[in-house]
């Protein structure tokens, strides 16, 4: 029987220099991995078949990428049969596999009904720095694209909150599915990798995978992501207290994750 790890987090949350550091700890995450980016210089590590997938069931949901407000996605029949296409040729080709995209966040329930066994990774970012550097990466589409989707590039500045409530929607997301699994979830925060937590080490402890230790410091250059210098801006304050209690909630499952490493190095 295969094991699988569910990858999730926001974009630009830190989820590929994850997955960098898991896929040399062995663990398969597709067979046709998107590659590297201006934003993503090390490659994106997302199975494009996963991807493909994903971005069928938003459009068919009528949403793309900008998931914005919670969402309770339709799954049709293809869509299933799709899934379940992914599924068993993962599950007879390796005993340990997983995957990675953003897109998942809106989608956890649906993977975790279809493999009730599977773990998942919840890697996390602030809101700050998360937004900041999102609005970066859609500038430089902008200014460097112009064959691209022009109107939805200009969202993040017709809509100013556009960046945030899309963070608020995905992370709430997350944290249900951390408050329904408990047990077959670990989360930890992008200034937790930058800092060398034991990333590959918390992993097996808690679940035994059998993956290949490799130090966090190995993979992750703390100089490679940016901060946003100062506060975030915020143009609809009844944000404020919603964006404030998420990111509590999300600190407070990173902190779960710290403490089980503390015990058990005692």
């Amino acid at each position: 029987m295969s094991d699988q790890l569910i990858v999730a987090g926001f974009h630009r949350s830190g989820t590929s220099l994850v997955c960098q550091l898991l896929h040399r700890a062995g663990l398969f995450l597709g067979y046709d991995l998107m590659g590297a980016s201006f934003s993503n210089p090390y490659g994106h590590f997302e199975d494009i078949e996963v991807f493909d997938l994903h971005e069928r069931i938003l459009a068919d949901n009528g949403q793309t990428w900008m998931v914005s407000e919670p969402l309770l996605p339709v799954i049709t029949e293809s869509h299933w049969g799709e899934m379940e296409r992914i599924v068993q040729r993962r599950n007879a080709e390796h005993n340990l596999w997983g995957f990675k995209d953003p897109r998942v966040c809106s989608f956890m329930m649906v993977w975790k009904y279809l493999l009730p066994n599977a773990k998942a990774l919840l890697v996390y970012r602030h809101f700050s720095d998360t937004t900041y550097s999102l609005g970066r990466r859609q500038s430089v589409e902008l200014l460097s694209n112009p064959k691209g989707p022009q109107r939805m590039y200009r969202r993040f500045w017709e809509e100013p909150d556009l960046a945030l409530r899309m963070w608020l929607t995905q992370n709430e997301a997350l944290l249900t599915f951390a408050r329904t699994y408990p047990e077959d979830t670990l989360a930890v925060s992008m200034g937790m990798a930058q800092g060398g937590f034991p990333i590959i080490e918390a992993i097996n402890k808690r679940w035994h995978l059998g993956l290949n230790e490799v130090a966090t410091s190995e993979v992750i250059d703390p100089a490679a992501t940016e901060r946003r210098p100062g506060k975030q801006p915020v143009s609809d304050t009844r944000l404020i207290d919603r964006v404030d209690a998420t990111w509590q909630a999300l600190e407070e499952v990173g902190g779960r994750t710290k403490k089980m490493m503390q015990k058990t190095t005692l």
